[in-house]
């Protein structure tokens, strides 16, 4: 695991001058960004499928990104997975975004070892890219999921204010919810106001 986590970090330098704020948002994909952990499912049967994302959950990520921050996806999809239309579940994981419309670079995308992990699994895993990021020098200032073993992860880097749970489970676990009904559309017009931007006065 860590073996990927130092080799994605070594190809994102902290040193690539002063206008780089080192401020990150992270955020979970099945079911924060998608409407459903069933989406991945369905694509890993399909490779096809295009998974459901959740309504204007681009627009709340590219906001951010204008804002000068980095968006991290950090993911329990496995690497070694293998789609039945050839690409890794990496490559998949990559198309998708991209082709919504997401902020992307490909050193800000964290998948797990093997064919992915749940519970307190995934809870450690994402805990530990969390901590080599902070290792390298990025901050976090907001983080997305909506699985117990996201906000398990998160509560390590983040205070509970600044940690958003997302779907079925929002206004549980004592980090600020976001119901389906509000995700992500209600959700950008309270937010957004909030954030500060890292941009550099020219």
């Amino acid at each position: 695991m860590l073996t990927l986590l130092l080799a994605c970090t070594s190809e994102a330098p902290l040193d690539s001058g002063p206008c780089v704020s080192h401020r990150a948002v992270v955020t979970d994909i099945d079911e924060t960004l998608t409407t459903s952990d069933d989406e991945w499912i369905s694509q890993m049967g399909d490779a096809d499928h295009d998974p459901a994302m959740r309504p204007a959950a681009n627009t709340l990520f590219n906001a951010y990104a204008d804002a000068g921050y980095e968006i991290f996806y950090v993911t329990a999809r496995g690497e070694d997975f293998a789609m039945s239309d050839g690409r890794t579940a990496r490559e998949a994981t990559s198309d998708w975004l991209v082709a919504h419309d997401f902020p992307f670079v490909d050193e800000r995308l964290y998948l797990s070892d093997g064919f992915g992990v749940a519970g307190d699994d995934a809870a450690a895993y994402k805990s530990a890219v969390l901590a080599e990021l902070e290792t390298a020098g990025w901050t976090h200032e907001w983080a997305y999921g909506n699985a117990d073993s996201d906000i398990a992860a998160f509560k390590t880097a983040l205070e509970l204010d600044r940690i958003f749970l997302v779907g079925e489970l929002a206004g549980t676990l004592d980090v600020l919810p976001i119901t389906d009904e509000d995700a992500f559309e209600a959700h950008i017009d309270a937010q957004l106001p909030q954030v500060e931007s890292t941009e550099c006065a020219l």
